[in-house]
């Protein structure tokens, strides 16, 4: 296993007075060490180096990334510190001692990376790897889920900031202080230092293969200084646990704390848990999603719907879908789609719709698609919008599959209008008798009055609409002011007439369906 500068001269400390110095690398790129030959005057990147002040030439060759341990000191040192990370033991000490120190300390990660490898091959186990970790770190260690409850530790007693309630789930007072800390970077792919009322801890993120948030390794300091060269070593447990996790997803899975769950009340306006809010705190407006309703279109249809809950979620990255009120729901991450539309989001309705329409068509199902979100709080709404759009879709264009609630907006908002009334409540004076008109003569009034309405009461757009004079349009409408005792102009009566006469539209292509 590579180590970096700062591991080699803290395990070095243990046994000798020494000091560091100049540039030095963070990640784990250093390789076992190497006596210095005099015939040498290149320092190679990535390489260590043991040697005596004597030995040592006075201006050699320095490569990036390399660390030379050296048994005294005098003035030639001042240029080595300038261009390489330096290691100084103080006093004089045996060289060989010194090099079978070094060679000791890479025996002892080579063993930590063998056993945490080992425990990966025989069974991804996330408390095993915590356990065989502990002594490296000599502090205790804490896995959390996505809604930070303590998965498992190495802590003897449970009085530290991570202690966790009997449901394992941190208090809430270190909980609050955690996320303020951390400034809620769950998308943070370095080691983080947060500091919870004095008691300091590092904290790791760990990412699903999807690069979703998925919990944090935490490597509690308590009272005292964060550890140099810790961080690293906790990026690479880090990167054990996400692969145990990848080979074993039950690791971290906890139903009730997924955000499915959470998403699922939300839609069924049950109250959420403290972890549920904060979990949803935690990713809310990173990501777009359009709900989708989907039922079936024929009452026969045996396939469970569980089943086509897993399928949808094998289609959509990162698309929770759950059963509600005998349909499923399914939010739609369009931001996989998005990677799949080669980054244009203009793009990824196509590629929607072609994956979607299959399913439904296969499954025999159709689907109301909402607009899209990114407030999971509001998910409601959204959910109201999809199954609208499924019911108007079904009732107007019966041969359809996908229907979008945009295509829909007005239809719902003319019938919500009506409170539940039949049109005819809401006819105004003179309106039965132009009906009446009609039905027996051979110009049509409503088709007349419809018309000049959408084409925003131009006369010239609407005769030529029409096919006839101008002037006989505008003895038309003479006539329908009159019949109906109100003024066109007068906007309220007229966004009566215009809602009106689209109830009277969807009314009679729903009869015809």
């Amino acid at each position: 296993m590579k180590l970096n500068a700062d591991i080699i001269y803290r395990e070095l400390t243990r046994h000798y007075n020494a000091d560091i110095s100049g540039p030095r690398n963070e990640s784990l790129t250093i390789s076992r060490p190497e006596f210095y030959m005099e015939s040498e005057f290149v320092f190679q990147s990535g390489h260590l180096y043991l040697a005596t002040v004597e030995h040592l030439p006075q201006r050699p060759r320095i490569q990036e990334d390399c660390v030379l341990v050296c048994i005294g000191e005098n003035f030639t040192l001042n240029h080595y510190r300038d261009n390489l990370c330096l290691i100084t033991i103080k006093s004089r000490s045996d060289f060989f001692k010194v090099y079978q120190l070094l060679q000791s300390i890479y025996d002892k990660y080579d063993s930590w990376e063998n056993t945490l490898l080992n425990d990966l091959i025989s069974s991804p186990d996330a408390e095993k790897l915590l356990s065989d970790s502990s002594e490296i770190f000599g502090r205790p260690l804490y896995l959390l889920d996505k809604s930070f409850k303590v998965v498992t530790s190495t802590a003897a007693f449970q009085e530290s900031a991570w202690a966790s309630t009997g449901t394992g789930t941190l208090n809430a007072e270190s909980l609050s202080k955690f996320l303020s800390a951390s400034d809620l970077r769950t998308n943070e792919k370095s080691a983080l230092k947060v500091n919870i009322y004095g008691n300091r801890s590092l904290c790791v993120n760990l990412f699903s293969k999807y690069d979703q948030y998925i919990g944090c390794l935490v490597v509690a300091y308590e009272n005292d200084d964060f550890s140099d060269g810790d961080s690293a070593l906790a990026e690479f447990l880090a990167k054990c646990l996400q692969t145990a996790m990848e080979r074993n997803p039950s690791v971290l899975y906890d139903p009730d704390s997924s955000i499915r769950k959470a998403m699922q009340n939300l839609v069924e306006e049950q109250p959420l848990s403290y972890s549920q809010r904060l979990l949803i705190n935690s990713s809310n407006r990173m990501t777009v999603y359009r709900c989708v309703y989907l039922r079936f279109n024929r009452m026969n249809n045996q396939l469970p719907l569980s089943y086509i809950c897993d399928i949808l979620e094998d289609t959509f990255a990162d698309s929770p879908a759950f059963i509600h009120d005998n349909a499923v729901l399914a939010f739609i991450n369009t931001g996989r789609l998005c990677s799949a539309a080669q980054d244009q989001p203009s793009e990824y309705l196509p590629v929607l719709n072609e994956k979607l329409r299959h399913l439904a068509e296969q499954m025999g199902m159709y689907a109301g698609i909402s607009n899209e979100f990114s407030d999971i709080f509001s998910i409601r709404v959204y959910y109201l919008q999809a199954r609208s759009a499924s019911e108007n879709g079904t009732l107007l264009a019966p041969q359809g599959t996908l229907f979008y609630f945009e295509s829909y907006a007005l239809t719902e908002m003319v019938i919500n209008s009506l409170g539940g009334l039949p049109p005819e409540a809401y006819y105004p004076a003179g309106f039965a008798s132009l009906l009446e008109h009609d039905k027996d003569g051979g110009i049509s009034y409503l088709q007349t009055l419809t018309a000049f309405l959408e084409e925003n009461m131009s006369y010239t757009a609407t005769a030529k609409r029409l096919y006839i004079h101008r002037s006989t349009l505008i003895d038309r409408i003479s006539r329908i002011e009159r019949e109906l005792g109100i003024d066109l102009r007068d906007s309220d009566r007229r966004l009566q007439l215009e809602i009106l006469l689209k109830a009277m539209s969807i009314e009679e292509l729903m009869r015809s369906n």
